[in-house]
């Protein structure tokens, strides 16, 4: 479908940005934060990895893809920016995930 800018003198800026459109940096580098849940399969490399919740769900589809059981994993340095993480304080604060199968808590 189409889309209608309202109002019409808003034209101008909707297509300057995206004909502007950047590559964004998913962390900023940043030192502290969530880090990306991402765990790459050997020793160097990045070409094969997996994403998963924790080390021990990573290490288990790893073994479902073939691999030995003492498969080096090495999670991703990288964090989750300012933005991403500034939305998920409000469920840390009061304990997520700790009961997630639980959903009164």
């Amino acid at each position: 479908g189409d889309i209608k800018i309202v109002p019409e003198r808003f034209n101008k800026i909707w297509y300057n940005w995206l004909s502007d459109i950047r590559d964004w940096c998913v962390s900023r580098q940043l030192w502290w934060g969530h880090r990306i849940p991402v765990w790459y399969v050997g020793e160097t490399g990045e070409s094969e990895y997996i994403v998963a919740r924790n080390e021990a769900e990573a290490r288990q589809k790893a073994v479902e893809n073939g691999h030995p059981k003492d498969v080096v994993l090495r999670q991703e340095e990288d964090v989750l920016d300012t933005w991403f993480s500034s939305g998920l304080w409000p469920f840390a604060t009061v304990g997520w995930p700790k009961n997630a199968d639980d959903p009164n808590s």
